[in-house]
């Protein structure tokens, strides 16, 4: 693994803390990906992504000011990047909110503005900057600045009712209460000229549905093929071979005049990370072609943050525009129960789960959705939803990888990097991962221990090469990887 990915990895498990509300290891994923980020030689994108998530967890200490000071170096960043607007506009959007926060009126409409500036590039109609200008004519207000706040919430109205996405009802209504505070608490308007209306471009056009898919033997076959070379997953491969053999079954009966079953293509996968669900949702859009269920084996893998937004009245239409590219498809929601969160209220993870049930009906001739996670968290997902399980055909149990599949694991990625072991290297493999799997809990990551594992012993073996002073290891001593280097590189268990 290069640094660039023990960053990027260092900072999702710090995201990850965050969402568990563990401040303290969060602190101590960021100062690990400071100290990696630090020895790289152009480090601007991932000290921008470290100070995203330094903010978020400022904010959550309440520490709003230094949220703020983070933020300002996360703009300044994107700023000497280019970075896309949607992301400049996102920031800038942020900083405003921490600098409300943090009392700093003035800074805080600055920022807006220079939000909206980015949003106007973007589109004069951009939907997210209708919530800008709602939360600008706060510190507006505060400020005396009236009749600023004023039209700002007017302007935000206008936008509001002239777009109206999904969702929107609950926007405008909160746009016309505060419009009515201001009017309470300062008297009638002044009476002003009305806002210049920008021109509305034309809706996109939908694309077309792709051609209609017709099965395809050879592809059926090399699709249950590749499952069957996977390591471990026996349950797994039983299960979808069974549904692949009724799907096969039932389109031959719809050729041959037959009624068929009403089967779903909606599936939940459930079970620790590592073990192959990913990688199996792929092998399931291939399936899905071949038999000529959907008319492409593209799988568009999202998360949370691809569909709910942090704007009122927006993750409907995010939720939609993710399902729209992922029509005649695979979506795989990975940690899908991150949409539901009881203990968050006002969370908008409900919305994207109603678009989502909707979606899945209205379009479920040309999509399957395919939600993975945890057992114990995805059984809750389900259940937060009195329409949700029932859209789901099957649940595909992902087991935990045995200690000699780990192994095999191992060696796999030993191979594709031109790596050997001999039978003490691999019997090395098997004790250290043996006691990894003895010493495991819910959140042991299988296959990715092994993946981590590799990385640590290759880097013990560089060091162990180098360490003989003006020799030029041989191209066997590249490749040989030791017993010695395994047990080096073995983690600490409990006792």
């Amino acid at each position: 693994m290069d640094i660039n990915d023990r960053v990027a990895s260092y900072l999702s498990q710090a995201r990850e803390e965050l969402r568990d509300g563990d401040l303290g290891k969060a602190e101590g994923f960021e100062r690990l990906a400071a100290q990696h980020a630090a020895t790289l030689e152009d480090a601007r994108a991932e000290q921008l992504q470290l100070c995203r998530v330094r903010a978020e967890r400022l904010k959550r200490q309440d520490l709003h000011a230094e949220s703020a000071a983070q933020l300002r170096d996360a703009v300044a960043l994107a700023d000497g990047m280019d970075a896309e607007p949607d992301e400049r506009f996102e920031l800038l959007h942020t900083l405003g909110v921490a600098l409300t926060h943090a009392g700093d009126l003035e800074a805080s409409v600055g920022a807006f503005q220079q939000a909206l500036a980015v949003a106007f590039q973007i589109s004069p109609t951009f939907w997210p900057a209708v919530q800008t200008r709602v939360l600008m004519s706060f510190p507006l207000r505060r400020l005396g600045r009236r009749g600023e706040a004023d039209a700002a919430l007017r302007e935000a109205l206008r936008l509001a009712m002239q777009l109206r996405p999904p969702g929107a009802d609950r926007m405008i209504a909160q746009i016309e209460g505060e419009l009515d505070e201001l009017r309470v608490s300062h008297g009638p308007p002044k009476v002003s000229s009305p806002p210049a209306r920008p021109s509305v471009p034309p809706p996109p056009v939908p694309a077309a549905p792709l051609p209609p898919a017709h099965f395809d033997e050879v592809a059926y076959d090399a699709a249950l093929a590749a499952l069957d070379e996977l390591i471990g997953l026996a349950g797994v491969k039983e299960q979808m071979r069974r549904m692949a053999e009724l799907l096969r079954i039932n389109s031959l009966r719809a050729d041959a005049g037959l009624k068929r079953a009403d089967i779903s293509l909606h599936l939940v996968f459930v079970g620790a990370p590592g073990t192959g669900k990913t990688t199996v949702a792929r092998l399931f859009g291939r399936l899905y072609h071949a038999l000529g269920l959907l008319n492409s084996d593209r799988v568009s893998e999202v998360t949370r943050a691809d569909l709910v937004s942090g704007f009122v009245g927006q993750t409907a239409t995010l939720t939609n525009k993710v399902v729209d590219a992922a029509l005649d498809g695979v979506l795989f929601i990975d940690e899908a129960y991150s949409l539901s969160r009881p203990d968050s209220p006002g969370d908008f993870g409900p919305e994207a789960v109603t678009e989502l049930l909707k979606r899945m009906e209205d379009d479920r001739t040309r999509l399957a959705v395919i939600a993975a996670g945890y057992p114990q968290e995805m059984g809750a997902f389900l259940n937060s939803n009195t329409g949700l399980a029932s859209r789901f055909s099957e649940t595909i149990s992902f087991a935990d990888y045995g200690p000699s599949e780990l192994v095999d694991i191992f060696v796999s990625f030993a191979q594709q990097s031109d790596y050997g072991l001999d039978d003490a290297a691999r019997a090395a493999a098997l004790r250290v991962l043996g006691d990894m799997h003895a010493h495991r809990d819910r959140y042991f990551a299988n296959a990715r221990a092994a993946r981590n594992l590799f990385d640590d012993v290759i880097g013990h073996q560089a060091a162990r090469l180098l360490a003989v002073d003006g020799a030029t290891p041989s191209r066997e001593q590249l490749m040989a990887i030791t017993a010695a280097d395994v047990l080096a590189a073995a983690p600490k268990t409990p006792a």
